[in-house]
């Protein structure tokens, strides 16, 4: 509201006093310390101007940084701006994330591709994404590719996807016991990878297991890892404990 801004505007009499104990300055990384708030080499003055509805708005001259930042933190934008300050970023939000999923009862499903970078389905991360939300989240819906918000941790993208309903069934397959080997070939593979002190890796896909997949033309199950940046098949079985 442009209204609210220009009573912001500073007169010689305005307070600037930080009378709110629950007032919290929003900093920044430039030469006055402050968010919007710049120096007029001219007046010799600390400017303040604020973006509002694709417009730059003055909203006056202070003798001091502080006393401008104090001008900014009582407008809707500084308050907003505030609040995401204070919001627990890098390993504090991730920790936090993790947390919340435990006392919700969900569980962050972890990457079925062996090139993901998060460890997280559905979750990437966005080296060019300007800002600290650079963790993106992306769902498969009705045969399209659906962005679904950035995130400042992997934690916090994997836990959104945790709440959907695609990820409270993902984890449904993953807690379900490992699939029972059914056939002679299937229950020797099965003992053989405990000869050998192996771990099935399971997976929430219809095989149970990580990068396996039915092969619907031979009815028969296949393995394909991504090496030099190819999926490869590496081989075809009865089984997928195979």
């Amino acid at each position: 509201d442009t209204r609210s801004f220009a009573c912001m505007k500073r007169s010689r009499g305005a307070d600037t006093s930080m009378s709110d104990d629950s007032l919290v300055l929003v900093t920044a990384d430039n030469k006055s310390g402050f968010k919007n708030v710049t120096y007029d080499l001219q007046s010799r003055r600390y400017e303040l101007r604020v973006q509002v509805g694709g417009k730059r708005k003055h909203l006056g001259a202070f003798k001091t940084a502080r006393e401008a930042a104090v001008v900014y933190a009582r407008t809707a934008e500084g308050k907003a701006d505030a609040a995401a300050q204070q919001r627990p970023t890098g390993a504090d939000a991730a920790a936090i994330a993790v947390r919340a999923a435990e006392r919700e009862g969900l569980l962050l499903i972890p990457a079925d591709r062996k090139d993901s970078t998060t460890g997280y389905k559905n979750v990437t991360h966005n080296v060019e994404q300007s800002g600290v939300r650079k963790y993106k989240l992306q769902m498969q819906k009705k045969g399209k590719r659906l962005s679904c918000g950035l995130f400042g941790t992997a934690e916090e993208a994997a836990l959104a996807y945790a709440r959907t309903p695609e990820g409270r069934a993902d984890a449904e397959r993953l807690r379900r016991p490992a699939p029972v080997p059914r056939t002679a070939a299937a229950i020797e593979a099965v003992q053989q990878a405990e000869r050998e002190g192996l771990t099935l890796v399971l997976s929430a896909n219809a095989t149970g297991y990580k990068n396996v997949t039915v092969d619907q033309r031979k009815s028969k199950c296949q393995l394909q890892v991504r090496a030099a940046g190819r999926q490869q098949t590496i081989g075809i079985a009865a089984a997928s404990s195979e």
